[in-house]
């Protein structure tokens, strides 16, 4: 079982930090600041277990904390009345696996817990003795739970505690003969699970409806269009999850213009001029017929509009910019197909229905579940992550899709991605290519998207001032302008650490620490540019691979300081070994890894 990764580990103790901690009761015992940082965290693992496994509130949870100087191996008790359950718990928030030291503690708490021999118990402990007495009265289970962030459970630490519940002298029938573990991968799921879109389970209804069985069940008719209207305004994004696009607002498409256009003139026409609308569910079960009226009820759960958003969004706006108007008359055919929208069939359906459209590649971007998870971790962070396009984010901590590749195209090594991003740079965002893979793999954090955004905001505007500045119409001023991508890959290489950190970085500190570098390095690419062109022009010569690879590696051989490096004048030589998979790859990657940290 692999141990909690880096980034889940900050966003785990940021979450204990910012919802458990303030709850916890008092620690008992003396200790050096840096020591009670240590401990507090450890204590709330134990309130965001119970509160994980249990649906309790973070309030609740914390107050079943006894974790202090002598609790006995035991580090939270919580009697959940609904299940009748007593819950003892010891966690682990330490990479290193929950070992048989871990376990013995544990097992000799349990068995004094058992016994009812509290006189050993902390002060934590004592002050609940009589609620605790009352739980293990009126219980009927009592189960171990051991949460841990760690890599796995030793054999040792499982065969300590399956022998407690093996031992034929702990005479407790009530005792669950199975530990439950809280392992990393289930906490990783529940701390996504935190920022996800819940599933939309709702009813509708439809006209004149029809049945397609095989080879899937969908469902056909004629829908009302406030029926849709309602339901976008209930489950706002929820409603598009698997959508390749959220609402663009009416004033970015002629399409969503015109859909208002109808509606305020003729909505009774509106299902004629309307292509329709499609959603996948989970399930679909047909229900009663209203008496007189033709439509039946379907029950839904997991509904997602996946081709038709502009359509429900665009009538929602409109309703809600006219009260007055009565669009009761609008109608629109509505197609539920059941499939998955997740699984493999319901990404073809969606890629199919939204092909009749004028979309991007990129938007397809939206069906890569990667793009999901990232939303979910940036979110814990304050950061929206806008994959999906939709109406212009503003917000500072609003991050788009389109900066996301950039940032993450200029921390490659890979000299074509500069290249690429000047020349081609819708290869980068179909998640069909080599290049997206790469630059969104499933092991990307969320973080490291966040801190390579937030350093390019940062590098960009000096490099543009730097061609606001230059004289009009000059040589100076195209070499700022083209070899952008090229300046900018070269100081994100000395904001590595910084941009794969597991915090997000200090955007307040980075103008300052990145002005005198960034001016050098404008002057040393103005030079060298400058020495290089002879029959073609900054735009050409950017665009170009060839001059690229060139300019770069001499580039960051001034820029790093790096001339002199004896083992810089082999790799020279080295033009195009057999394995490499761009040129000049051994040359760049030493000079990329020996890029001086800002």
């Amino acid at each position: 079982m692999a141990v909690l990764e880096p980034q889940y580990v900050a966003v785990l103790k940021k979450v204990l930090e910012e919802r458990f901690i303030p709850f916890l009761p008092p620690l008992l015992g003396p200790a050096r600041p840096e020591e009670q940082v240590v401990k507090q965290l450890s204590r709330a693992f134990s309130a965001f277990a119970l509160h994980k496994l249990l649906s309790i509130t973070p309030q609740e949870a914390a107050a079943s904390v006894v974790d202090d100087f002598n609790d006995n191996g035991i580090d939270a008790v919580h009697y959940d009345a609904p299940s009748e359950t007593l819950y003892l718990l010891q966690t682990k928030l330490k990479e290193q696996p929950f070992r048989q030291e871990d376990a013995q503690p544990f097992c000799e708490g349990v068995r004094l817990f058992l016994r009812q021999d509290f006189e050993g118990f902390n002060e934590n402990f004592q002050r609940r003795r009589s609620q605790i007495e009352s739980a293990l009265d009126t219980c009927s289970h009592i189960k171990l739970v051991v949460p841990f962030v760690g890599d796995g459970v030793s054999d040792t630490a499982a065969r300590v505690l399956q022998a407690l519940l093996d031992q034929e002298s702990v005479e407790e029938e009530r005792l669950v003969r199975q530990i439950e573990y809280y392992s990393p991968d289930k906490i990783k799921r529940d701390l996504l699970a935190e920022n996800a879109y819940q599933p939309v389970h709702t009813t509708i209804e439809l006209l004149k409806h029809s049945k397609v069985e095989d080879p899937r069940a969908a469902y056909y008719g004629i829908a009302r269009l406030t029926d849709l209207v309602s339901l976008h305004n209930a489950e706002g994004k929820a409603l598009y999850e698997r959508n390749i696009r959220y609402f663009l607002g009416s004033g970015r498409s002629d399409v969503n213009k015109a859909i208002k256009e109808t509606l305020h003139r003729n909505p009774e026409q509106f299902f004629y001029l309307s292509n329709g609308v499609t959603a996948v569910c989970d399930q679909i079960e047909p229900r009663g017929r209203q008496v007189g009226s033709g439509f039946r009820k379907f029950k839904v759960r997991g509904l997602s509009i996946i081709n038709g958003a502009q359509t429900v969004a665009s009538a929602a706006e409109f309703v809600e910019q006219n009260p007055a108007s009565n669009i009761d008359s609008a109608k629109v055919m509505l197609t539920v197909i059941k499939a998955a929208a997740d699984g493999r069939f319901g990404k073809e359906v969606t890629k199919a229905r939204n092909h009749q459209n004028p979309v991007q590649v990129a938007n397809f971007a939206s069906l890569d579940e990667n793009q999901e998870r990232l939303r979910q971790e940036m979110a814990h962070f304050g950061f929206e992550y806008h994959y999906r396009p939709e109406s212009m984010p503003t917000s500072a901590t609003a991050i788009t899709l389109e900066e996301a590749v950039r940032a993450l195209a200029l921390l490659q090594n890979d000299p074509r991605y500069p290249v690429w991003l000047k020349s081609e740079p819708a290869r980068l965002a179909d998640p069909d290519s080599v290049e997206y893979q790469e630059l969104f793999s499933p092991a990307l954090p969320g973080t490291t998207v966040i801190n390579a955004v937030l350093c390019v905001r940062a590098i960009r505007p000096l490099v543009v001032e730097y061609e606001k500045n230059a004289p009009a119409r000059s040589q100076e001023r195209l070499i700022y302008r083209h070899g952008l991508h090229v300046m900018m890959a070269v100081a994100m290489k000395r904001l590595r650490d910084r941009a794969k950190a597991v915090a997000v970085v200090d955007e307040g500190e980075l103008p300052a620490l990145l002005s005198r570098p960034v001016d050098e390095l404008r002057q040393q690419i103005l030079d060298l540019v400058q020495s290089h062109l002879i029959a073609e022009g900054p735009l050409a010569y950017f665009r170009r691979q060839g001059s690229v690879v060139a300019c770069l590696t001499e580039l960051m051989e001034t820029h790093f300081a790096l001339s002199a490096d004896p083992a810089v004048q082999p790799l020279r030589n080295i033009q195009n070994a057999a394995d490499d998979v761009y040129p000049r790859k051994r040359l760049i990657d030493y000079l990329s890894t020996r890029a001086p940290q800002l």
